[in-house]
């Protein structure tokens, strides 16, 4: 038996549209308010840095902006679909579209349809752009929101294997034997089980010791 999931053309097209506004509506409405309140929380911080004002502001907005877009994307999709369904039903349309014949299989079809090119723009979204302006935002708060030099080395997050143990910083600046590190922790494992955790909140490469050097450094026992 042969079923077809997009009997109406017309009913698809607009199924499909009303999912996609009602879905960028709430990611709107979701992104301005909490973009508004992220950035009363930061604002002080960034206008603390000398010669700071409104422009670096505007550049915090468009770092961060792209994160809180792609953490809400799933939770409008969500929402967007109830509201949709919800005006559907009020108007009585959903009623009109079975008593033309319409399954409940057809009726749904176009929304996972317009759900996957969501799902794919939201890959191609992360991968393009949230990636970059984390990255980017990340080395300006590692600056206290000053001037980021280019290629001034800056990482953050970075995660690195010596031998059995893990090694992670929070912030890695500088470059060659300059380099410094800021909340630095060590995961200290024998036969791939956990032992210690080292903890230090900076870090530096000694050259007359040719080693590392920890400072206020902390060690827990597991």
């Amino acid at each position: 038996m042969h079923v077809n999931f997009f009997p109406s053309r017309q009913i698809s097209l607009y199924m499909a549209r009303l999912f996609l506004t009602r879905t960028f509506a709430v990611l709107a409405m979701l992104v301005v308010v909490l973009q508004t309140l992220d950035l009363l929380g930061n604002s002080g911080d960034i206008l603390a840095y000398p010669g700071n004002s409104d422009a670096q502001l505007w550049h915090y907005v468009g770092l961060r902006a792209p994160q809180i877009i792609a953490t809400f994307l799933p939770f409008s999709v969500l929402l967007g679909t109830l509201v949709m369904l919800a005006t559907l039903n009020q108007n009585s349309e959903i009623i009109s579209m079975k008593a033309a014949g319409l399954s409940a299989h057809q009726i749904l079809a176009p929304l996972v349809l317009a759900a996957l090119g969501v799902s794919i723009i939201s890959f191609v979204f992360n991968e393009r752009i949230v990636v970059r302006s984390t990255a980017a935002l990340s080395a300006w708060e590692a600056v206290d929101y000053g001037p980021v030099p280019p290629d001034s080395g800056v990482k953050s997050n970075p995660w690195v294997r010596d031998g059995n143990n893990l090694v992670n910083a929070a912030i890695v600046a500088g470059r060659g034997t300059a380099v410094q590190l800021r909340q630095v922790e060590i995961y200290n494992r024998i036969n791939n089980r956990l032992t210690t955790i080292v903890q230090a909140p900076k870090g530096h490469y000694d050259v007359a010791s040719k080693s590392w050097v920890l400072e206020g450094a902390r060690q827990f026992d597991v």
